[in-house]
């Protein structure tokens, strides 16, 4: 199911993923300014969580602490590396609720809400954050991605996001 795909296509897409995927968990994953909040308030019908929703409420202060001065620019692998082990201990994926974010956790199917770097730098430009940050994410995302996929065990959309 690969391909390229409008706000409305991405939209009809994960409804139609999410519909196959009903009481499974469900991770769509992208980087920052990929537009997953957009999607997301925009798929009421499926309980759908935002990964920091999710998250935060879970974690311990110190690991609060810690997770946010490493979310900061500029990227480093070794940030990352630290990010995904903190999201991946306290992030759970809920049978039927799918979770947008930026972490491929303990799931059965996996959505990547991949977009072209001149959409993502005007993305970024607009929301005042960061392409180089949101560049990197954007790697180690794709990082994470094709170790998953290398691993087996789940199913994999790759979307690309036009729009």
């Amino acid at each position: 199911m690969p391909g390229n795909f409008t706000a409305s296509e991405t939209l009809n897409m994960l409804r139609v993923i999410f519909e196959k995927h009903r009481n499974e968990r469900v991770c769509v994953v992208g980087t920052i300014c990929t537009g997953k909040s957009t999607l997301f308030t925009q798929l009421p019908e499926y309980n759908c969580e935002d990964l920091d929703d999710a998250l935060w409420p879970n974690l311990p202060k110190e690991a609060a602490a810690h997770l946010n001065e490493l979310n900061k620019p500029p990227w480093t692998a070794e940030n990352g590396s630290e990010i995904h082990k903190i999201i991946s201990t306290y992030g759970r994926v809920k049978p039927g609720r799918p979770l947008f974010g930026t972490t491929i956790l303990c799931c059965e199917a996996v959505v990547y809400l991949d977009i072209p770097d001149a959409l993502l730098m005007k993305h970024c430009k607009k929301r005042g954050d960061s392409f180089d940050f949101a560049k990197k994410y954007k790697e180690a995302i794709e990082s994470d991605w094709n170790a998953h996929k290398v691993k087996g065990g789940k199913t994999f959309y790759y979307l690309t996001v036009t729009e």
